[in-house]
């Protein structure tokens, strides 16, 4: 079957050249091309992006409120950069329940364009600045039955076939415990062969977040490993879609590559 390689929206626009003004001084996209003169068709792009600009002044006064959804490599920046221009925001930055970091601006036609990037880790009013007293913090892995409420606690997919598996093969792991009633509400764990470790599953249950048990795991999970005679240096790695709680562990973004079987 054919496979699409490349999508480009068209926005009806009330005025091309001012439309492109508008793209370029307050929101950073380039002047690619213009078509006719007076203009009436034109693009403007930034980095591998491009949108086409098309003057339909009837169409483009009833779209106020449509929207077009972009994916930045550097959020923060380019919102710093809008907040300076005066770009009109109508979303605030901020991480979104749907698990992306957003922000939406009006366009000089009433687009709403959204400007997205991975979610940073964000400190709530109700986060805490010590683990609380009555979580315990002990090295153990759990059962295959907590194993899948930690799993299902958090929104994440169950397999039974690789879970088990993954237990099997666990070199280390931690589990957190609440003392008033006895529950286990996180858990991480670590497989490696002596110099190579990767950290998987670091979960805390919701009603548990934002109480430090997250890096009081982290942090055990790597005082085990140093102790069981890892040499220093050796290796350890995770996958993350938020990397930033992790450096604040010492972790640092890197390269690397992977793949599906």
């Amino acid at each position: 079957m054919p496979t699409l390689t490349k999508s480009t929206a068209v926005l009806a626009v009330a005025d091309v050249p001012a439309t492109v003004e508008f793209y370029v001084n307050i929101l950073g996209f380039n002047q690619r091309w213009l078509w006719g003169n007076p203009p009436t068709f034109g693009c403007v792009g930034m980095g591998e992006i491009e949108v086409f600009l098309c003057q339909q002044p009837d169409l483009a006064g009833r779209l106020d409120g449509h929207q077009h959804f972009f994916s930045v490599d550097d959020l923060d920046a380019l919102h710093g950069q809008h907040v300076a221009a005066g770009a009109p925001i109508v979303s605030p930055l901020e991480n979104k329940p749907w698990n992306i970091r957003e922000y939406t601006v009006r366009d000089c036609n009433g687009y709403h364009l959204r400007f997205s990037g991975p979610l940073t880790d964000e400190r709530p009013p109700t986060a805490l600045d010590a683990l609380p007293s009555h979580i315990r913090i002990e090295s153990g892995v759990p059962d295959y039955d907590t194993y899948v409420s930690l799993f299902t606690s958090v929104g994440w997919a169950t397999h039974e076939t690789s879970m088990r598996s993954a237990l099997a093969h666990t070199l280390t792991g931690v589990l957190a415990t609440d003392a008033r009633d006895g529950q286990i509400v996180g858990m991480s764990r670590a497989t490696g062969d002596g110099r190579y470790f990767m950290i998987w599953d670091v979960i805390v249950r919701p009603n548990h977040q934002r109480q430090k048990i997250g890096a009081a795991m982290v942090q055990r999970l790597l005082d085990d490993l140093r102790h069981g005679g890892s040499p220093p240096g050796a290796f350890v790695g995770l996958f993350t879609g938020r990397p930033g709680f992790y450096e604040t562990l010492g972790f640092k973004k890197d390269f690397g590559m992977h793949r599906g079987l």
